[in-house]
């Protein structure tokens, strides 16, 4: 039986088998592409892989086209052959591999080269070579360039944080997470020794219940120490309990404050389940979290559009300039919403509105390098993150409808 553990001593191994195909990506995955460059350059490539649009537009006719487009700003003549060679090599794996038998609803590669030979069929070598399949479908995107673009990867990751499950039942415990659309298993457990009931009658026996019910109760409450150091490391968003008859109830009515504040609810359970058997039993509670939650959020956004001075902002031109401030703590807009805008070339500040033509100067510090960005959008998204913001990207129809009342786009602002 497992009495005290600290966090810092715990490591969360995971095992699951990625039957749906979407792919655990860590905190350190991002960390190490956060701090990657590359000095020959890389392809960044986010596809849309849902059945659905594979049926109108083929994953490889969209990829090519991306690469049309890129390789026509491209003008070095060896910086071209590298490219070529990329986005030839990535070709074959797309028609070959990644679209006759798609994983996940997204896809998202990162291609650094760091040798190339031109004599040898144009073989690639790379320095980072990564494939995440995401739960969320992207807009499609290429970019080549030093350094990865992480935005609508980024996004993903703040809206599908990780759900912390424990099943239980009166001899021992399992631990899983939901996430990004799956669920795995942690290699740990806690089991209870507690001896089988007696076969003794009268007192010996109701006396030995007692004594057996104490002792599960002291399995529940080593269970919920287990569990508060989990979350501690892994930090879990939200909370389900799973198990037989009502051992999950009995455990959720002896939950500290630090859990309750994230328990979803109950879920009845066998011991002998698979990773699957999990997600499958979880996921409806966590979508049913998620849209509430994105409800919440937006009532209160239009809640604070009402009032003067209310901490909200709505239409595509205030909300970009509080981004600039730094002060959206949450970003709203719909998954499709794409609008183009304008960078400065000295501050990097973006500005947008519905116009065609840019200021004639940056707002913010008076340069005239102001260049135009195809998705201002994305990058607005990308600078909330950075500022420790938040990204709701309102997926529900209903949600939808309230946000295009409000120019699609808008934000809660921290002050």
């Amino acid at each position: 039986m497992i009495q005290k553990i600290q966090a810092d001593e715990l490591i969360l191994d995971l095992i699951g088998d990625d039957e749906r195909g979407y792919d655990f990506i860590t905190a350190e995955d991002i960390t190490g592409l956060k701090n990657f460059q590359s000095e020959q350059g890389m392809i960044t490539l986010y596809l849309d892989t849902r059945p659905e649009r594979l049926q109108v537009e083929p994953m490889l006719l969209r990829y090519k086209n991306l690469v049309a487009r890129q390789r026509e700003t491209l003008t070095d003549r060896n910086e071209l052959l590298l490219f070529d060679a990329v986005t030839t090599h990535l070709g074959k794996l797309i028609e070959h591999n990644l679209s006759r038998a798609p994983m996940g609803r997204g896809l998202v590669i990162f291609a650094a080269p760091y040798k190339f030979s031109p004599k040898r069929d144009r073989e690639v070598k790379y320095e980072k070579f990564l494939i995440y399949h995401l739960p969320e479908a992207p807009t499609d995107f290429l970019a080549w360039g030093p350094l990865p673009v992480l935005t609508p990867l980024l996004i993903q990751l703040d809206e599908h944080e990780p759900t912390g499950v424990v099943l239980v039942d009166r001899r021992r415990a399992r631990f899983f997470v939901y996430y990004m659309g799956e669920a795995a298993e942690y290699t740990i457990s806690e089991v209870d020794e507690t001896p089988a009931k007696t076969k003794a009658l009268g007192w010996g026996a109701h006396n030995h219940e007692q004594w057996q019910e104490e002792h599960y109760r002291q399995h529940f409450r080593h269970v919920i120490e287990f569990t508060e150091v989990i979350d501690r490391k892994a930090r879990w968003k939200w909370l389900v309990l799973a198990g037989p008859d009502e051992v999950p109830q009995e455990i959720a009515g002896m939950l500290p404050k630090s859990l309750k504040g994230k328990f979803l609810g109950t879920v009845n359970m066998s011991m002998h389940v698979t990773y699957n058997d999990v997600r499958d039993k979880v996921a409806p509670l966590v979508h049913q979290a998620e849209v509430q939650e994105e409800r919440e959020a937006l009532e209160a956004f239009v809640g604070e559009l009402a009032r003067s001075h209310g901490r909200a902002v709505a239409g595509l031109a205030d909300t970009t300039l509080v981004g600039q401030q730094g002060r959206i703590d949450t970003l709203f807009f719909p998954p499709d919403f794409i609008h183009k805008g304008w960078q400065c070339g000295r501050c990097q500040g973006l500005i947008a509105d519905l116009a065609e033509a840019p200021p004639p100067v940056c707002i913010y510090c008076g340069s005239d390098r102001l260049k135009e960005v195809p998705d201002v959008v994305s990058l607005l998204a990308g600078q909330t993150l950075d500022l420790g913001g938040h990204v709701e990207v309102v997926r529900e129809k209903e949600n939808q409808a309230i946000l295009k009342n409000h120019g699609n786009i808008g934000a809660l602002l921290r002050y």
